[in-house]
């Protein structure tokens, strides 16, 4: 359970710190772009960037996990009304 409260709150802070960091990165990459000042600009990219493939990294964590929570849901249930899955 410890286990799994701390999985939740570690998707939780990447995911929000991804987020962030995409927006701070597109903002910066912008101003960088208005002021005309190369660097900015493209520190600005880069770290967008990165923001999305920090985000895309916990989404995939978060879909798996989802996926093996439904596929652990769906067995419980199998087994309750007892079915086995088969076509009649």
């Amino acid at each position: 359970m410890a286990q799994q409260v701390h999985e939740g709150v570690v998707e939780a802070l990447g995911a929000s710190v991804a987020n962030k960091a995409t927006f701070g990165g597109a903002a910066a990459g912008f101003l960088g772009w208005l002021a005309q000042v190369n660097w900015i600009g493209l520190a600005g990219v880069l770290i967008a960037l990165a923001g999305l493939a920090l985000n895309y990294y916990f989404q995939h964590r978060r879909d798996m996990r989802e996926q093996a929570e439904s596929a652990a849901r769906i067995a419980a249930y199998r087994e309750q009304c007892r079915i086995d899955g088969r076509a009649p």
